[in-house]
């Protein structure tokens, strides 16, 4: 490793013969620094990465290595008050080789201490990471392109990268993420449990949606909450296993599925009215296709107006059912079934001849269920279990008119 005159006047001498081990070392540049900056030794590493020969570099200042801007801002000496106040300056920045082209170099600078405790120079490690850099700024840039919000996190669950879609979703400013735990992203209460799964993905990575089967939330910045969905995907790299993860606001397909669940039921309501046509007297009219989707909101509208009007007779017009099969035979019966354990008799009206015939053949037993060919049949038939009940007289002679 070759050396300037040194500074100090009485060398080291096992740090000499540590230098000429390091010096055998391409792969890196590794730099012997003087207390006050200077190019004190390098190894053969550092000559081939710099372009420069030992009677041009030793014995100068470090700022030889710098561009000019990177020396106007300071660049070298901040360095150097960095490890001498810390002990290590970890960096990366443009460094220059002799022939004026520029590269990113990865430097880690230490400081070097006598027996007194005083700084007698730094030993510096240097790598052209500008492969590095490229590729990084190429993944950047694919980060960037994604259409969702994308998070690269480390093995120790730091966020390592973000991009934009990521900053503006959760509300940070460009570059605040980085470092942070990815726990910062996750909703308060589920935290603790979150870092078990993090854990449990490490030890079994792979490509997989998370929480399946669970409504996942995202937490910005100010407080607020909002539903996601979330894919991960491991990454092998030297430093280890990195998760991936593409992260999706859903909140407006939330939103979406709620107003078809809500218009859903308002169809349902307006398909299976139930009617109060007398006191104590309901009327179910039932049209198109019976499914059991719609037969149970039957059954749950029926029994609710039941309880709201005391109704004791419930008649269930079939007219407008186009067929009538065992399962929607079964369904009609369910609902008689719940009807009576409410106290109310239910009535079943227009049955047809060709439904009649149908029922018959493919054996439907509608039990004790009383049934008539007409919705007037029906009324009347109820006005007679009424009168039956208690007498009352009806409303008026016929009783198609006025009310209905």
């Amino acid at each position: 490793m070759a050396e300037a005159a040194a500074e100090d006047p009485e060398p080291d001498i096992r740090l000499r013969e540590l230098e000429s081990l390091l010096d055998a070392i391409t792969d890196y540049a590794i730099l012997r620094l003087g207390p006050g900056g200077r190019i004190a030794g390098w190894n053969s590493g550092a000559r081939e990465l710099h372009g420069y020969g030992d009677d041009e570099a030793l014995g100068q200042p470090a700022t030889l290595l710098y561009p000019a801007d990177e020396r106007a801002a300071g660049r070298p000496e901040q360095a150097l008050a960095a490890a001498r106040e810390s002990g290590r300056h970890t960096s990366e920045g443009w460094r220059q080789r002799g022939n004026g082209t520029r590269f990113w170099a990865s430097s880690v600078l230490t400081a070097i201490r006598d027996a007194n405790g005083e700084v007698s120079g730094f030993a510096e490690v240097v790598k052209d990471a500008s492969e590095q850099r490229r590729a990084d700024a190429l993944f950047q840039g694919l980060l960037e392109s994604a259409p969702d919000a994308m998070v690269i996190i480390g093995p120790d669950g730091r966020i390592r990268l973000a991009n934009r879609q990521t900053d503006l979703l959760f509300g940070y400013d460009e570059g605040q993420l980085i470092g942070q735990e990815v726990e910062v992203l996750v909703p308060p209460r589920f935290r603790k449990h979150h870092y078990g799964h993090r854990a449990g993905y490490l030890a079994d990575p792979r490509t997989r949606p998370m929480g399946v089967g669970l409504e996942l939330s995202g937490l910005r910045r100010d407080g607020t909450e909002f539903p996601v969905e979330i894919s991960l995907s491991p990454l092998e790299t030297d430093e280890g296993t990195l998760v991936a993860a593409a992260i999706r606001d859903v909140t407006e397909r939330r939103e979406t599925e709620q107003r078809l669940v809500r218009q859903r039921d308002e169809i349902m309501e307006l398909s299976t009215p139930v009617i109060q046509v007398w006191d104590r007297v309901l009327a179910l009219p039932l049209i198109g296709t019976l499914d059991s989707v719609r037969a149970a909101r039957l059954t749950e509208g029926l029994l609710e107006r039941i309880a709201e009007t005391q109704a004791e007779v419930a008649i269930l017009d079939i007219s407008g059912v186009p067929t009538i099969d065992t399962q929607v035979a079964q369904h009609l019966l369910r609902t008689v079934q719940a009807a009576a354990l409410m106290g109310t008799e239910s009535i079943l009206s227009g049955v047809r001849p060709e439904t009649a015939q149908s029922m018959v053949h493919l054996g439907i037993d509608m039990g004790r269920l009383r049934s008539r060919n007409t919705l007037r049949d029906a009324l009347q038939l109820a006005l007679a279990l009424l009168r039956e009940r208690d007498d009352v007289a009806p409303p008026s002679a016929d009783p198609l008119r006025g009310s209905l």
